[in-house]
């Protein structure tokens, strides 16, 4: 059944220092025991994702023999340029070539070891891509009108749980999709609200009422659950820089896209997150069970 019916009724290697890291991923990395794979296609897979606005593409890693690899793994198994196939939320797939990954930055620079690759035609926003050989979407990923109560009463239970009263609910994306092939739909929702966000990026420090989720919601065993992907909730209270409290660093989630990235038939979350001095993305795999990171990752920051 779809679930809308139903329920109606950081050691990541991002040339940025690791309280950045983790203040990046706080949130978005919750681990699962581990999941048997189904074989996949022979051949590497590498996988890549494109910032928002006109920022670069960056390679997270990739897939072969049966396991993942990083970024620096799957460079050393690169050998010139590939086909990938280029899926963005809400629009249809498309073809690019890109060529051999190389630094971002160069030595002793904060994004040394960021691996960047250029593509042709060039593309600008959010965007992943996957090996061309594979069938990455096996399963229609829909983007659903952001104006539905039953979501949006989701994510309002969500922020009063997490102690802001009367929040005001912004949902930015749904997406509707049978992430892992059981015939059930699965549905996220991403949902910021930043009164002084700039662009892409969210404010250094968040004003009270500010936040930023990325939920998914499943019927697990009859019943919907509801998972936090990724969360930020601006302190209740403004925060005084003159303090020697702990700079809040505010946090933007948003979901990058939805893709089987080895070819065992279940799709994968890619996720990104923004603070005001950097971005990264991140891949988690999702079962009825829960979810499960995976050392696909990549960024850039201060």
């Amino acid at each position: 059944m779809e679930l809308d019916t139903a329920v109606s009724a950081d050691s990541v290697r991002w040339g940025m220092r690791a309280p950045h890291r983790t203040l990046l991923l706080a949130g978005l990395l919750t681990l699962t025991p581990g999941t048997a794979w189904a074989a996949a296609p022979a051949g590497l897979h590498p996988v890549l994702a494109t910032l928002p606005g006109s920022g670069g593409t960056y390679l997270l890693g990739g897939w072969q023999d049966g396991r993942w690899l990083t970024d620096a793994q799957t460079r050393a198994r690169m050998t010139g340029a590939a086909t990938y196939t280029r899926l963005t939320l809400g629009a249809a797939p498309g073809r690019v070539q890109g060529g051999q990954p190389g630094p971002l930055g160069a030595p002793e620079e904060p994004c040394s070891e960021t691996l960047a690759v250029t593509l042709t035609p060039a593309r600008e926003g959010l965007a992943i891509l996957t090996s061309a050989r594979l069938n990455a979407q096996p399963r229609a990923v829909t983007a659903l009108p952001t104006r539905n109560a039953t979501y949006e009463a989701a994510v309002r239970t969500e922020l009063t749980r997490r102690g802001l009263r009367n929040p005001q609910v912004s949902i930015t994306r749904l997406i509707r999709t049978d992430l892992d092939g059981n015939g059930t739909q699965e549905v996220l929702i991403e949902a910021s609200r930043f009164q002084e966000r700039n662009g892409d990026f969210p404010p250094p420090v968040g004003q009270p009422g500010d936040y930023s989720l990325l939920l998914l919601r499943a019927v697990v065993n009859g019943k919907v659950v509801t998972t936090v992907v990724g969360e930020h909730i601006a302190p209740l209270k403004p925060w005084d820089p003159g303090s020697s409290a702990p700079m809040p660093m505010a946090t933007l989630h948003r979901l990058a896209g939805v893709a089987d990235l080895n070819g065992d038939g279940r799709m994968e979350l890619v996720l990104y997150g923004a603070y005001y001095e950097g971005s990264g993305f991140s891949v988690q795999q999702w079962t009825p069970a829960g979810l499960k990171g995976t050392p696909l990752e990549s960024g850039c920051g201060v």
